[in-house]
């Protein structure tokens, strides 16, 4: 997650303009006259992307096979999103040791309570005496810039695609069907 709030600028053929009152605000907040800074370019992602993600989300939760109906992703569109996120590898990964595993199992069970509420979903697991907690990164547009949207839309349309037994581009064609 960013830190700070990106600067929106518009390339003018010679330089970079901050974009409005707002951003142009923002840059005067945080810069001071003569400042040099550096620039990661991260394209916006285009609202038609953003649709068309979450239609195929929904497209393949509709469709989830009945021997994974009953699991805890299988609860709406967003625990399906956030789980494909983490099996992706869209995800931050906590690690707490706590000395045995039956220390390890009451702090699982409270990690997993927080990290639900700050999150939506997580997956906590134990392995002997250490505690992991995945929690999926968000998708937000202040949180996650183009590139990496771009990534993380491809990874988990592949992982549900292979989860429903569709090919990745039949459940990308379903989802802009349904994002029309």
């Amino acid at each position: 997650m960013r830190s700070q709030e990106l600067i929106r600028a518009v390339w003018t053929g010679q330089s970079f303009v901050p974009d409005g009152n707002f951003a142009m605000a923002m840059a005067q907040d945080r810069l001071g006259d003569g400042e040099v800074v550096s620039l990661d370019i991260d394209p916006e992602r285009s609202e038609k992307s953003h649709k068309h993600t979450f239609a195929f989300i929904r497209t393949a939760w509709e469709n989830l096979p009945e021997k994974v109906s009953g699991a805890p992703f299988a609860a709406s569109t967003e625990t399906f999103r956030k789980h494909a996120l983490i099996q992706t590898g869209h995800c931050d990964i906590d690690m707490i040791a706590v000395g045995d595993s039956r220390r390890a199992e009451r702090v699982a069970a409270f990690t997993e309570r927080l990290a639900v509420r700050m999150h939506g979903y997580a997956i906590t697991t134990i392995e002997g005496a250490v505690v992991y907690c995945a929690t999926p990164h968000s998708q937000s547009i202040k949180a996650m810039g183009g590139d990496a949207f771009k990534q993380s839309k491809k990874d988990i349309l592949e992982w549900m695609a292979d989860l429903i037994g569709v090919s990745a581009d039949d459940l990308a064609k379903m989802g802009k069907k349904e994002a029309a």
